[in-house]
């Protein structure tokens, strides 16, 4: 059973998320005050310092929850070795993940937090490294790794494209597109 003070607390941060993602989404962090965050949150200095020491803290927890949440769900998408149909059931579950947190995606892909972008790119290249070299054994470990940084880049730049579109193709069909674009591109692998 949860205490009165556990949903207190997570609604607190919730309404500090939330009116940090607007606010990143129309400036840049170093632009963003805790007086100002605490102003459209309604939640008071002292309770924000209570749960982060700072902007910068808030951004850091938000990016390391998300990367924990990615990296559950390419894990779980990973553990197949059909290599076709893995490529498609990654695509299709880590564009939804992306999708459905959509606000927490682009503060980690905005073009001021290269470091969130790296992050993310960093995290699924060890988590998909065991499987590459599963998945094409023959193949030397520096070709895997230019491979899964010519992949990564294209799907992120393509995902940023996504999030700025207003008119989207649902994300099934999205994730299916790069994926088809990832299995042609194994073919330089073979």
């Amino acid at each position: 059973m949860q205490s009165k003070g556990d949903l207190r607390v997570r609604m607190t941060q919730k309404m500090l998320t939330d009116a940090f993602l607007e606010l990143r989404r129309q400036k840049p962090l170093r632009k963003i005050t805790v007086s100002e965050l605490c102003s459209r949150s309604g939640v008071g200095r002292g309770t924000f310092y209570a749960h982060y020491t700072d902007i910068y803290d808030l951004n850091e927890k938000l990016e390391a929850q998300f990367l924990q949440e990615f990296s559950t769900a390419l894990t779980g998408a990973l553990e197949s070795r059909e290599t076709l149909q893995s490529t498609r059931r990654v695509c299709r579950t880590v564009f939804k993940l992306l999708e459905e947190n959509e606000a927490l995606c682009g503060l980690l892909l905005s073009a001021d937090n290269t470091g969130g972008a790296m992050r993310f790119i960093e995290l699924g290249g060890q988590l998909c490294a065991e499987y590459y070299r599963v998945a094409f054994q023959d193949v030397p470990p520096k070709k895997l790794g230019d491979f899964y940084r010519f992949v990564s880049s294209g799907c992120v730049a393509c995902l940023r494209a996504r999030l700025a579109s207003a008119e989207r193709v649902p994300v099934e069909q999205f994730a299916d597109e790069m994926s088809e674009f990832i299995s042609r591109g194994v073919r330089a692998l073979l």
